[in-house]
């Protein structure tokens, strides 16, 4: 399915998805979705202040290593980097589970060269999630396209798209109580599983 603009009924269609998926959620799932950003977040403040980064560096660092990275590992690259930019080491001088660009990247990022902006909206909702706390972002990643849509959809999302499927999630959340990386952390937990 080519995602093309978002018309009002495909977000009344949306809207109905999400509040669908969010409905079969289970308390583990309100658990767990309620908790990790915060224990990420603070997994990026205690990095933070033992490497002497901004939260907001730890987190496009952690970014930049997430591709297809389990999120123990992920942690754990991310220390690796931190360490090597810290002692000098080279990217070549570490191992960690994503691909070679991203560990670049995230070195790259680590020493100040390069940052994740607003150009890139999914990286730079999940930085903004991650190292503020921030309740006017959400992170829209395929498995949250998948309640959107009910399926994978094969199109990149612009940027304007992306706003508009943020503000229909934002609504949600606001509609049942929660920030928007919550109501998003929910909708992955029920929707992975």
């Amino acid at each position: 399915m080519k995602l093309k603009q978002i018309t009002p009924y495909q977000k009344r269609k949306i809207t109905k998805n999400l509040m669908t998926v969010y409905a079969k959620r289970s308390s583990q799932d309100i658990q767990d979705g309620l908790t990790w950003y915060k224990s990420a977040n603070q997994i990026c403040v205690e990095m933070s202040n033992e490497f002497g980064q901004s939260p907001s560096v730890v987190a496009q660092v952690l970014s930049a290593l997430s591709p297809r990275n389990k999120w123990e590992r992920n942690i754990y690259d991310t220390r690796q980097v931190l360490e090597a930019v810290r002692d000098k080491k080279k990217p070549e001088d570490i191992k960690v589970c994503t691909f070679n660009n991203n560990k670049q990247k995230a070195f790259d990022i680590a020493q100040g060269k390069r940052g994740i902006d607003k150009a890139s909206p999914k990286t730079y909702s999940f930085v903004k999630n991650i190292a503020e706390l921030d309740a006017s972002k959400v992170t829209i990643d395929v498995w949250h396209l998948r309640a959107c849509f009910g399926k994978t959809i094969d199109a990149g999302l612009t940027p304007l798209r992306y706003k508009q499927i943020e503000k229909v999630t934002l609504k949600c959340a606001e509609m049942v109580g929660v920030r928007g990386y919550e109501f998003q952390a929910i909708i992955w937990g029920v929707i992975r599983n």
